[in-house]
């Protein structure tokens, strides 16, 4: 027996060998594409609009300021070189800015209209009026000057689907130049610095989750072993299934993202709970007097079904998530109920192995301090059977203000609010949604007849539509807003003399006409101008255009009511024979996620539901105590609801998670309970005895347990993303209510739920 116990650690070690060994080319990864829905239909729609407009996040914006005065000219043309700066850089395409690209339309004469710079850096200084005037364009405020004129924007486009050293590269260069400027004022914004900085903060908070994990476990493996027997032991093991664990990830291609970094220390907290129940059950048979061999193989038998069936329960509970729309939420269930297993059998294989060869401690087994969880669960067990109408009472009201609090709770996301406003990234977001038009993006398709988009019915149209945008869509309206009337507005101001009432599009079809042969006349190759390419925004076939904008991140709420009422305005104020709408853009694809992602996760979550009632049916053969066993594990999803409701914690990819993760986790401690008492009937005790012996045997390892679990858990809360630390926070909150239910209801649930008869007849069979 201990040649196979010897054979069973040197194979599970040269394998831990070889996978710490390639674990060096496991990868950091946050390409946030990658939670948007593939099967959605709306993703085909984003996935054509780009392939004909380009991507609306490929940008990155830098606001400069110079303390006071941005129209100093030395100012300017320090802003100017460091723009140009950029132009060495092969993954940016151009930049546009007050002083990079940034024209008007000027009357040249009988040539028509030509474009002219708006800040001339060659003229001596610039001057009041010359300030006045490109403050006079509504087009330039909000997008690269803002209304209190202490900064101003480059807009730099760079190239889609840039690779991680791409995106490190070209942060690199930003902060070198940053650095090698000086400005006075320095902000700093765009999807690609987030990705970057995502990676790294990933990195570190993964040294941070696994090292506190460590530092907790370690305190509480003394507490509960008092020896460096029971704490180093089980340290060892878990650390070995979280090597095994990552491998997976590895050979099967999956990175590390901003879920995955929970992985290690989820794997901490939940395969501590079978090393746990294990070796308390080997202690008590220790204590007992039995040899180590008896007590080792009475422990495994004894312990190996209801770990089995907890384990069980927890990795469905995992694989509920592969319901998620939402690629990285589907893998993270996948690999964390993997993980479940592995620690499963690692914990009933290589920690038997070890218990095998090593001696038992002595100081340990001959501890005394069992009365102490005897005493306090024989008093509670007791105030439970002498208190049944009340916790039925506080049952029922319990679960009618969870009811209340989960229909209440609303479905809401923000864009980048996994980082904290202290944050200097989410610092620099919020100086965007302060003085500029926002960092949200606002895309549209517009699409009409034959006639194409500068047909004069088609863009009288458009004109109406995108006053509402400006005036009406959502409290501040849309922003830095592009289509192809910009150009036709600015060149209709100019034609008729530069009068602020005059840039709209003309009032007669006549008019209008006329325009469009100027612009072409003056300017026939005004369109390679890349602040014009901006303006124009028309698709290949001339039958469609692009409608873009800004908006301030106010909340996928607001912009839902936002588009319900702008398609009440399409309905009763634009002619849908002529104009037609279609909302896209990455940040349409969020909100469509969040609104699509509690209703996939509840349907996995009813699925878990199911499953793990048939697994309790199936140990007791019985309908009722499966349904039964529902009750003290549902109920905490619906107060952890009651906690965001009153905390203002709305729902979202992040927290909708913990539902699925708590139901699967807390459904643990029903287990063991039920579990424990169907050992004790199948020893002969009676229905009460067993019901009181299983109470007070297993209601000690589900605390502890639960602890464990907790503790693990909360070490999340150090986390710098919001969502981690929801996840943390919520998860942990729901499985100590969970406990606390178990050992207040599942008590009386067993006592009525259970028949004594039935029991014994099933007792009576088994031998």
């Amino acid at each position: 027996m201990k040649k196979w116990a010897r054979l069973i650690i040197v194979f599970i070690t040269i394998l831990t060998g070889y996978f710490v060994f390639e674990l060096q080319n496991l990868e950091f990864d946050y390409d946030y594409e990658k939670y948007f829905p593939k099967e959605d239909n709306s993703m085909k729609v984003f996935e054509k609009y780009r392939d004909e407009y380009g991507d609306d996040s490929d940008f990155l914006l830098i606001a400069v300021g110079n303390g006071e005065n941005i129209f100093d000219l030395n100012f300017l043309k320090k802003v100017k070189a460091f723009g140009d700066e950029f132009k060495s850089q092969k993954v940016v395409e151009f930049v546009v800015s007050p002083v990079h690209n940034c024209k008007y339309l000027k009357k040249s004469g009988f040539a028509g209209i030509k474009l002219i710079d708006y800040l001339d850096l060659s003229k001596p200084e610039i001057t009041k009026s010359d300030s006045a005037f490109i403050f006079a364009n509504e087009q330039f405020i909000g997008s690269f000057l803002p209304e209190n004129a202490q900064t101003l924007c480059l807009f730099i486009k760079i190239e889609s689907q840039l690779n991680k050293k791409e995106s490190k590269d070209i942060i690199d260069f930003v902060y070198e130049k940053k650095a090698e400027y000086g400005f006075k004022d320095f902000h700093f914004s765009g999807r690609v610095l987030a990705q970057v900085y995502f990676v790294d903060v990933m990195v570190s908070e993964l040294g941070v989750f696994m090292t506190t994990s460590i530092i907790l476990l370690i305190g509480f493996l003394y507490i509960s072993f008092r020896s460096w027997w029971g704490v180093v032991i089980p340290l060892i093991i878990i650390i070995i299934s979280i090597i095994w664990t990552l491998a997976i990830m590895l050979f099967t291609g999956k990175s590390f993202d901003l879920l995955m970094v929970m992985l290690p220390t989820i794997i901490f907290v939940v395969g501590m709970s079978d090393l746990v129940h294990l070796l308390t059950k080997y202690l008590d048979e220790l204590r007992k007097g039995e040899p180590k061999n008896v007590a080792l193989k009475t422990a495994f038998i004894e312990v190996r079904w209801a770990t089995f069936f907890t384990s069980l329960t927890t990795a469905i509970g995992f694989f509920a998530l592969i319901f998620a729309n939402i690629s990285p939420i589907r893998e993270f269930g996948i690999y964390a109920g993997v993980s479940v297993f592995v620690a499963y059998f690692l914990a009933f294989t290589l920690l038997p192995s070890v218990l095998l060869l090593v001696k038992p401690p002595l100081g340990l087994i001959n501890m005394k301090r069992q009365n102490i969880w005897d005493g306090f669960l024989r008093v509670l067990f007791i105030k439970v059977l002498n208190n049944q109408k009340a916790i039925v009472l506080l049952v029922i009201v319990l679960g009618s203000v969870g009811v209340f609090t989960a229909y209440d709770l609303k479905i809401n996301n923000f864009l980048l609010e996994d980082l904290s406003k202290e944050d200097p990234i989410k610092k620099d977001v919020l100086f965007f949604e302060e003085n500029y038009s926002g960092l949200r993006p606002f895309e549209a398709e517009i699409t009409t007849d034959s006639s194409g988009v500068f047909d004069y019915k088609f863009v009288q149209e458009l004109e109406k539509l995108e006053t509402y945008l400006k005036s009406s869509y959502t409290q501040e309206g849309v922003g830095f807003l592009l289509s192809p009337l910009t150009i036709i507005r600015e060149a209709n101001f100019v034609k008729r003399n530069s009068k602020a009432e005059f840039r709209s599009i003309p009032e007669t079809k006549r008019r209008y006409e006329t325009l469009l042969k100027y612009i072409k006349k003056g300017n026939s190759n005004f369109v390679d101008n890349e602040m014009v390419k901006q303006w124009t925004c028309v698709a290949k076939d001339s039958i469609s255009c692009r409608v873009s904008g800004k908006i301030k991140d106010v909340g996928g709420l607001a912009i839902k009511d936002a588009n319900e009422k702008l398609k009440v305005f399409l309905e009763n104020e634009i002619n849908p024979e002529i104009l037609q709408l279609k909302l896209t853009g990455t940040a349409m694809l969020i909100d469509r996620n969040n609104e699509t992602l509690a209703t996939n996760l509840m349907f996995g979550l009813i699925l878990a539901f199911g499953v793990i009632a048939i697994i309790v049916g199936l140990m007791f053969n019985s309908l009722k105590i499966a349904l039964l066993s529902l009750i003290p594990n549902i109920l905490p999803l619906l107060l952890v609801t009651t906690v965001m409701w009153f905390a203002g914690i709305d729902l979202k990819i992040s927290t909708s998670l913990i539902f699925t993760l708590a139901f699967g986790i807390a459904v643990d401690d029903t287990i063991h309970l039920l579990a424990k008492y169907k050992l004790e009937r199948k020893k002969g005790r009676s229905h009460l005895y067993a019901l009181k012996r299983s109470y007070l045997s297993s209601g000690k390892a589900i605390i502890v347990t639960t602890l464990i679990l907790v503790g693990g858990f909360l070490t999340l809360m150090f986390s710098s993303f919001t969502s981690t630390f929801y996840m943390g926070l919520l998860v942990s909150v729901t499985l100590i209510i969970a406990v606390v239910l178990d050992l207040l209801i599942l008590p009386l649930i067993m006592l009525y739920g259970l028949k004594p008869e039935y029991v014994k007849n099933q007792y009576s069979k088994t031998n």
